[in-house]
């Protein structure tokens, strides 16, 4: 562990979300917070279009926020350009490991010949491994231009970078290894963040990441589908989704209702998970599986990408963005004579609230199967292991009844945590109250400033370095 003060910048396709963190005795503080809109054409489909401006925009809030330190811990995300994976392979040394994660990372890059910055690290569980036994390695891959425009929208913030995370190792740090319970060996669970554009999975077991996966579905489908439902434009479908979205559990049939999400899942942007588990190297039963790619590999030493090493700096060179499959989007016929506003006291409430049910009850459906068969894959891979709670986050994650309609669905518990449980909160940029309401749109960016401010309960802890920029 290290001390000092860090930002923690998760950018997100509507919302930039910053925290400061530091140590203070034997407790995190989070010092500062911030949460503002995401200039839409700065960013899209998780990545930079316009650097210098979304790096203004980051600027202004750090400053509306009050933080004042410059070293920044961010993270990337987006299947288009990030690949985040547990891989199998047999167990060695760590000069074995590196000459074979060279020619590995071929079987699990998606993306077109170019040059990507790769980094690693061995997972070492608790109970070890078996003599003969497959070793697990976290995998992260990114295309170096996607990393590029990513570290000149720092610079333009004014910003050091001294790591670049991914996202779902900075949830686990937030709502696992922060947590002061201990769970007993074993204990598995699976945390769901649902943003706007992507739903991210990530499955622990002893809080180390067991298995990822991202669906292109998210809140920004239940919005399109009132918008196409109600006949409304997005904006006003958005307001409605926040005023009076709702699951209605008491309209749900027994025993599990089918909302109609089967009929979408050989839709692009999602794996079948039909196929029986793979074996280690990617083979073509995998449904993670892709042609083979080159990859110029720089692993750091430390999981994933590290820019510690002082006086090395990066220059973004300009560049379109990347290509994205949209999201699936439901749009059943719309509802004739819908009133403008409903009151509080308004009797037709919730007859209007049954109606934007109604509309994101398919994406709904969809949701849930695809949580489902991201669960029963795992526990196929795993020996068929319980997964004890699920932990959702996100701005979606904020609907009305989602934790219990999931838990009902899935048979597993569910709720939303509470991102400050385990932290002081001595923030004076934004009222507690308030903080607490917002709670499950920070734990990214707390756990990427958290960082180097507690244990990794990882076993690769090695003196990193900064991946070099190819020329």
């Amino acid at each position: 562990m290290a001390g000092g003060s860090y930002v923690g910048l998760d950018i997100g396709s509507n919302q930039i979300k910053v925290a400061e963190l530091r140590r203070s005795g034997n407790q995190v503080q989070v010092v500062a917070l911030g949460v503002a809109p995401t200039p839409p054409e700065a960013y899209a489909q998780s990545d930079v279009v316009d650097a210098q401006l979304l790096g203004q925009a980051v600027k202004a809030l750090l400053k509306q926020s009050g933080i004042g330190t410059k070293d920044v811990v961010s993270s990337v995300s987006g299947q288009s350009a990030v690949v985040v994976r547990v891989i199998e392979v047999p167990q060695m040394d760590s000069k074995e490991l590196a000459e074979t994660m060279k020619w590995e990372v071929e079987r699990h890059v998606p993306f077109a010949n170019s040059e990507v910055i790769m980094d690693y690290a061995p997972i070492d569980r608790p109970e070890g491994y078996a003599e003969g036994q497959n070793m697990d390695v976290l995998l992260a891959v990114a295309q170096q231009d996607f990393v590029d425009r990513h570290i000149e929208m720092l610079n333009a913030a004014g910003l050091k970078p001294k790591y670049i995370d991914v996202e779902p190792l900075a949830l686990g740090r937030t709502l696992l290894d922060m947590d002061a319970d201990q769970s007993p060996i074993g204990h598995t669970v699976a945390i769901i963040n649902i943003g706007a554009s992507n739903t991210e999975i990530g499955i622990f077991r002893d809080r180390l990441l067991t298995f990822p996966r991202t669906l292109p579905l998210a809140g920004d489908n239940l919005t399109r589908a009132i918008a196409a439902t109600l006949g409304v434009d997005q904006a006003t479908a958005e307001k409605y989704k926040i005023e009076y979205g709702e699951v209605l559990l008491d309209q749900l049939s027994a025993p599990v209702p089918d909302f109609g999400g089967g009929a979408a899942f050989g839709a692009p942007g999602f794996q079948d998970f039909s196929a029986p588990a793979p074996n280690p190297f990617g083979s073509p039963t995998d449904p993670f599986a892709s042609p083979d790619q080159s990859a110029t590999a720089s692993p750091s030493g430390r999981m994933p990408f590290d820019f510690a090493t002082p006086g090395e700096s990066l220059e973004a060179p300009s560049g379109a963005p990347l290509g994205f499959e949209e999201p699936l989007e439901a749009a059943p016929a719309p509802v004739d004579n819908l009133p403008a506003s409903v009151s509080a006291s308004d009797p037709a409430r919730d007859a209007f609230k049954a109606q934007v049910f109604a509309a994101i009850a398919p994406v709904l459906g969809e949701l849930v199967q695809e949580i489902r068969r991201s669960l029963d894959y795992y526990r196929g891979r795993a020996g068929d292991v319980p997964i004890h709670e699920l932990l959702l986050v996100g701005g979606t994650s904020n609907l009305k009844n989602l934790a219990q309609f999931l838990e009902l669905e899935l048979g597993v518990p569910a709720r939303v945590p509470d991102t400050f449980r385990n932290i002081q909160l001595t923030a004076k940029s934004m009222s507690p109250t308030y903080a607490h309401e917002l709670s499950p749109l920070f734990p990214i960016s707390i756990g990427l400033g958290a960082r180097d401010l507690i244990s990794d309960p990882s076993a690769n802890k090695a003196k990193s370095k900064a991946p070099k920029k190819k020329k």
